[in-house]
C-alpha cells in the first residue's frame, strides 16, 4: 500500500554505528502525494528553503523532530561532553559509567518518540534501504500490543520452557517472523513490517526465542534459573504446564476496599480489590489471570493460577449499588447523592459511618488507605466541658478516635484551612467529618486558644446555639416582665414594646444592640421607653442600698443620673431633644452643640440626656472621653460606616457601659458597613477588620459563598432588630412606586452622547488610582447633571430639558388636583429650576437644604404640614433624609437617582410613616438611554447587599466594577 504525505516530512529509524542505538531521522516530503525517495534530510536550512515554519507544525510533530535532533550521535556527543577536549561519541562510550548514562538518556528519548510515532500515525520507515525508497521500507503503527505466553514441561532431565507471543487471535513463535528489538524497556519491535509493542515484559526476555523454539533448563539449574529469570515473568502473563503440579485458585477470599484519588475531578472513589487467597485483582482492570511459580520445595514445584470469578465479583458490586452507590466508566464506585454541600472525602466518610454494615456484607476494611497512609475507621468520639468567665466562655473539647485521644485545638488549622484529613502520631488520617467542618468552622474561626482551652467572647454566644453538644445555656433571658412606666407619655405599639424588650435584654446582658427599624416605626420612643426601664432599676437597686443612721433614719444618696450620651446628625439634635421633652419630661436632658458648649462641659454627668452631633463628638472627643457613659447611642449610625473616619475613631474612644446603635440602613454599601457598626455595639465580634475582610467579606461578596453568609447572618442576628412597616404596621396606607422615562431633547441628547464618549476615552483606561477615582466621580456627576438639565454644567446655555418639561407637566397636574407632594433631588442648584417655575406660575412651596438654618427646618416641615395652600415641598436628598415627619404629601418625586437606594427610602419614609392617612405615591423621572438608568439597576444590587444579611438574598459586585457597563 503506498503512503500518502499527511504531514510536510517523514521519519526513518536506522542503526547508528556510531551511537550504538537506534536513530530516528526526519526527511522532507511534500504533503499530498505519495512518500517516495528520501533525499532531503529536514535539516534547518532545507525547512527554510522549503517554506516550512516549524512553530506552524502541530506540538506533538515539533516534538519528534526535537527528538531526532537529539538522538543524532553529534548532539549526544555534544550533551554528555564536560571536559576541554571534546571526545567523539564512540570515546564517550568508552567510559562505562557514561556509557551507561549515554544509554539511558537514549531510551528515554527513543521511548518518547516511538510513543509520539505511534499514537499519531506518522510515516516512518525501518532500516531505510541503499536506493532511499521510502515505500520499500515503510512500516505501519497503531497495530495491537503482542502478548506473550509460557509453557512449562517438566521432563526427567529438567524443564523445557517455551515462549510464544499473539498477536489479536494469531499465536506464533518469535522464531518463526522477523522481529527487530528496537527498544527494550518499553518493549518496542518492528515485526515484519509493523511496529508494535510488547505487554508486561521487557524485549529480553524474547531475545532467546528469536532464533529456538525451546530452552531447556538442566534439573540442577532449575531453581536457580526460574528464581533469577522466570518467577516474575510468570506474575505478568499467561502460563500453562505439563508435568507440574497446578493449585487453582478462584474463589474470593475476601473484598478489599480502597480509596482511589481522581487529580482532574479532585474527589476520591471506592475501588475494589478481590483477594483470591494470596493474590489481589484489581476489580476496575481488565486482567482476568494471574500466574505465580512455588519454589519452596525444588523438587516439587507448583503452578499457582489465580482466575477471577466474575460472578462472585459481581455479587459485591451489587451490594454497594444497593448501597446507595454508582458505578464509573473507569469501574470505580461512587456516592449516587452528590449535593451542593459535597466534599472530595465524601465516600470515605460514608465507609467509616457505615463501617459495621459493610463488614457484615463481607467487605474488608483493613487495608483502607489515603495516599498511602491507613485512615482510622473508628467513628470518633467528642467530649465538652465549659465554664463561663466574666466577658468569655471558656471551652475544652476533647475528640476520642480508636486508641487516640487529642484536643479540638489541634484540628483548628484543619478546619480554617477546609481540610478534613488530620495525621495521628503514628502517620494514620483522621478523617475529620465534613459536618464538623461546617459546624464547628465558626468556633475555630472566632475563638482564641490559650492552654487548649477555647476562649470565644460573650458576644459570639449565637454560634454556640449552633452545638447543642456543649449543653450551654448562652441565651440572655430578662430576669422580669417589662411593663411600660407611666412616666413615658405615650401608648406604645406593640412592636414597639417588643424592641423596647428586645434592648433591655441586651442592657442586662451586657451585650450592645442595633435597633434597625424602618424608617418611620419609632426608633426614637422604643429607645427612650428603654432608658426609662433602665432608670427604674437603678433606683430600685438604690433603695435596696438605703443605709440608715443611728437613729433609723435613712441616709440621702446623690441622684443617680442615667449619663446617656446620644449622637445624632447635627440635624436631628433639636428633633431629639424635643422628642425627649414630649415623651420623657421628667429626664433631666441637654443639648450639647454650639458655642456655649464648652460652658456645660464639666456637667455633663449630672444630666440623663445628652444630645451632640457627629460633627462635635468628633472635634471634643478629648472633653467626652473623660466621661463614663451609661449608655453610647447612636442614631442614624450608618455616619460611622468608614473605618478611617475620624468619627469612628472618635466614638470608639468615648467610654459607655452600654452602647446602641439605630439605623434604618445598617448596611449601606458593602460588608465594610456592618463591621463598623458591630465593632461600635460589640467590639471584636467580627474580629479585626482584616479578619473580617478574608473570613467574611471576600467570601461573600466576591465568591457568593452561602455557607459564610450563613455564619456571618447567625453571628450578628441577636444584636440588629429589623423590622419593616409592612411587617408590622396593618395600618400604614398603601405606598407605590413607579418610574418616569423622560426622552431628552435632540440637542441635549447630542450634548450627553459626546460627553459620554469621551467619559469611555478616558475612564476605561484608568489605573484605579485615587486620583482616577476621583475623576470617576466627578465624569459620572457631570453625566448625571446633563441628563437633568443642560444649564447644570452651563448655565448660560439655552438648550432645553425633556425631564424638566415632563416633571413640570406632571407637577402642574398635581397642583390642580391639590396633592401635596415632596419634590428631592441630590443636586440643590437642580431644585433651584423648579423653584423659578413655582415663582413663575405663583404657586406657593416650601425648601429645605443643606443651607436650611437648623431653627427654620421645623418652620418649613409646620408650613407645609399646616397651611393647605402650599402644595410643593422641595427637598435636598441629604438634608431632608431624616429626622423628617410629613404626613400630608401624598406624592414623593426623586427628580435624580442616586447609587444608594437608602437615600431615597429615608425619603421615602418622610411621607410613609405612621400617622399618614393617604395613600403614598412614589414616582421616580429617569432620562432614557442615559447612566440614570443604570444607576436604577445598580440599586436594586445595593437593596441585596443588605437584605443577603437582614433577609434571605444575595449580594452583587461593587459600582467600580460596573464602570463599563455604566458607560456603555
Amino acid at each position: 500500500m503506498t503512503t500518502v504525505a499527511k504531514h510536510p516530512f517523514c521519519f526513518d529509524l536506522s542503526w547508528d554505528v556510531k551511537s550504538n542505538f537506534y536513530v530516528p531521522t526526519v526527511y522532507v516530503v511534500s504533503e499530498g502525494l505519495p512518500i517516495g525517495y528520501l533525499d532531503k534530510k529536514a535539516s534547518p536550512e532545507v525547512l527554510k528553503s522549503y517554506g516550512i515554519e516549524i512553530n506552524s507544525l502541530s506540538k506533538e510533530a515539533q516534538r519528534a523532530l526535537s527528538i531526532c535532533e537529539k538522538l543524532t550521535s553529534e548532539a549526544v556527543a555534544k550533551k554528555f561532553n564536560t571536559g576541554k577536549t571534546k571526545k567523539s561519541i564512540e570515546d564517550l562510550r568508552k567510559d562505562t559509567k557514561l556509557a551507561t548514562g549515554i544509554q539511558l538518556y537514549q531510551e528515554i528519548q527513543l521511548a518518547e518518540f516511538l510513543k509520539l510515532v505511534n499514537t499519531h500515525s506518522f510515516p516512518i520507515c525501518f532500516a531505510l534501504n541503499k536506493d532511499k525508497d521510502f515505500q520499500k521500507s515503510a512500516i505501519s503503527t497503531q497495530n495491537k500490543a503482542l502478548e506473550a505466553k509460557i509453557h512449562f514441561l517438566k521432563t526427567e532431565k529438567g524443564i523445557t520452557y517455551t515462549l510464544q507471543l499473539a498477536e489479536e487471535e494469531q499465536v506464533f513463535y518469535p522464531s518463526e517472523k522477523k522481529i527487530d528489538i528496537i527498544l527494550n524497556e518499553p518493549a518496542w519491535l518492528v515485526l515484519d513490517d509493523k511496529l508494535v509493542t510488547l505487554n508486561a515484559i521487557d524485549a529480553k526476555k524474547i531475545k532467546p526465542f528469536l532464533t529456538k523454539k525451546t530452552i531447556d533448563i538442566p534439573a540442577r539449574t532449575v531453581t536457580e534459573y526460574f528464581q533469577k529469570f522466570i518467577k516474575d515473568i510468570v506474575k505478568k502473563v499467561d502460563v500453562t504446564a505439563d508435568g507440574f503440579e497446578i493449585l487453582q485458585r478462584n474463589v474470593i477470599h475476601s473484598c478489599q476496599l480502597e480509596t482511589v484519588h481522581d487529580f482532574f475531578k479532585k474527589c476520591y472513589y471506592l475501588n475494589l480489590k478481590f483477594d483470591y487467597n494470596g493474590y489481589l485483582f484489581d476489580g476496575s482492570k481488565s486482567k482476568n489471570s494471574h500466574s505465580e511459580i512455588d519454589l519452596d520445595d525444588p523438587e516439587q514445584i507448583k503452578v499457582i493460577q489465580y482466575k477471577r470469578n466474575t460472578e462472585s465479583e459481581g455479587t459485591f458490586e451489587q451490594k454497594l449499588l444497593h448501597l446507595g452507590f454508582n458505578k464509573t466508566d473507569n469501574g470505580f464506585f461512587t456516592l449516587s447523592l452528590q449535593t451542593e454541600n459535597s466534599t472530595p472525602h465524601d465516600a470515605i466518610q460514608w465507609v467509616i459511618e457505615n463501617k459495621e454494615q459493610l463488614q457484615s456484607l463481607g467487605f474488608a476494611l483493613n487495608t483502607f488507605s489515603l495516599e498511602g497512609k491507613k485512615i482510622q475507621t473508628n467513628k470518633p468520639e467528642i467530649t465538652f466541658s465549659n465554664a463561663i468567665q466574666n466577658d468569655w466562655f471558656d471551652i475544652k473539647i476533647t475528640i476520642r478516635c480508636g486508641a487516640f485521644s487529642f484536643n479540638f485545638s489541634e484540628i483548628i488549622p484543619n478546619l480554617k484551612q477546609q481540610n478534613q484529613v488530620y495525621i495521628l502520631p503514628d502517620g494514620s488520617c483522621f478523617l475529620i467529618p465534613k459536618e464538623w467542618m461546617m459546624h464547628y468552622a465558626p468556633l475555630a474561626k472566632l475563638a482564641k486558644v490559650i492552654d487548649n482551652t477555647l476562649q470565644l467572647p460573650k458576644s459570639n454566644f449565637a454560634i454556640l446555639n449552633t452545638i447543642p453538644e456543649l449543653q450551654l445555656d448562652t441565651k440572655p433571658i430578662l430576669t422580669a416582665e417589662f411593663v411600660i412606666s407611666p412616666l413615658v407619655k405615650a401608648t406604645l405599639r406593640p412592636y414597639q414594646t417588643e424592641g423596647v424588650k428586645w434592648l433591655l435584654e441586651h442592657y442586662q446582658n451586657g451585650m450592645g444592640a442595633c435597633l434597625a427599624d424602618d424608617m418611620g416605626l419609632g426608633k426614637t420612643l422604643q429607645t427612650l421607653t428603654t432608658l426609662v426601664s433602665v432608670q427604674e432599676q437603678l433606683e430600685n437597686q438604690q433603695r435596696e442600698a438605703e443605709q440608715l443612721d443611728l437613729f433609723g433614719n435613712v441616709i440621702p444618696q446623690a441622684k443617680e443620673y442615667l449619663k446617656v450620651l446620644v449622637v445624632l446628625p447635627s440635624s436631628l439634635v433639636f428633633n431629639w431633644y424635643n422628642e425627649a421633652r414630649k415623651f420623657t419630661p421628667h429626664l433631666r436632658r441637654i443639648q450639647y452643640v454650639g458655642n456655649e458648649r464648652k460652658l456645660i462641659a464639666k456637667k455633663l454627668a449630672r444630666y440623663d440626656l445628652v444630645f451632640t452631633s457627629y460633627a462635635i463628638a468628633s472635634r471634643d472627643v478629648a472633653i467626652l472621653e473623660k466621661y463614663q457613659f451609661r449608655f453610647l447611642i447612636l442614631d442614624e449610625s450608618q455616619y460611622i460606616k468608614n473605618k478611617n473616619s475620624k468619627i469612628f475613631k472618635a466614638i470608639n474612644q468615648i467610654k459607655a457601659d452600654n452602647r446602641i446603635s439605630l439605623s434604618g440602613t445598617p448596611i449601606e454599601n458593602s460588608l465594610d458597613d456592618l463591621w463598623s457598626q458591630m465593632e461600635f455595639i460589640n467590639p471584636a465580634i467580627l474580629g479585626s477588620h482584616t479578619f473580617f475582610v478574608q473570613n467574611y467579606k471576600i467570601p461573600i461578596e466576591k465568591n457568593q459563598d452561602e455557607t459564610v453568609l450563613a455564619e456571618l447572618k447567625t453571628l450578628i442576628s441577636p444584636f440588629i432588630l429589623r423590622r419593616t412597616k409592612e411587617q408590622v404596621l396593618d395600618d400604614l396606607p398603601e405606598l407605590t412606586e413607579q418610574i418616569y422615562y423622560c426622552d431628552m431633547e435632540k440637542e441635549q441628547e447630542k450634548l450627553y452622547e459626546e460627553e459620554k464618549s469621551k467619559a469611555r476615552n478616558a475612564l476605561l483606561r484608568t489605573d484605579g488610582t485615587k486620583a482616577d477615582k476621583i475623576n470617576i466621580i466627578n465624569t459620572l456627576m457631570r453625566l448625571r447633571q446633563l441628563s437633568n438639565h443642560p444649564k447644570m454644567i452651563d448655565a448660560k446655555s439655552d438648550l432645553d430639558s425633556g425631564k424638566f418639561n415632563a416633571v413640570t407637566d406632571y407637577l402642574t397636574t398635581l397642583i390642580q388636583s391639590k396633592q401635596k407632594t415632596i419634590v428631592f433631588s441630590s443636586f440643590v442648584s437642580n431644585l433651584g429650576f423648579y423653584k423659578e417655575w413655582c415663582i413663575a406660575n405663583k404657586i406657593k412651596f416650601c425648601e429645605l437644604t443643606g443651607a436650611t438654618d437648623q431653627k427654620d427646618r421645623e418652620i418649613a416641615v409646620n408650613r407645609f404640614q399646616e397651611q393647605e395652600d402650599i402644595l410643593v415641598f422641595f427637598i435636598s436628598l441629604k438634608a431632608g433624609g431624616v429626622g423628617l415627619n410629613i404626613t400630608k404629601a401624598s406624592y414623593v418625586l426623586f427628580l435624580d437617582p442616586w447609587w444608594n437606594p437608602f437615600a431615597e427610602k429615608q425619603g421615602i419614609g418622610r411621607a410613609h410613616r405612621i400617622g399618614q392617612l393617604n395613600k403614598v405615591n412614589v414616582i421616580r423621572f429617569i432620562s432614557k438611554n442615559t447612566v440614570e438608568e443604570k444607576i436604577i439597576r445598580l440599586q436594586e444590587t445595593k437593596k441585596l447587599l443588605s437584605d443577603s444579611l437582614l433577609d434571605d438574598n444575595s449580594m452583587s459586585p461593587d459600582i467600580e466594577a460596573n464602570l463599563s457597563y455604566i458607560l456603555e
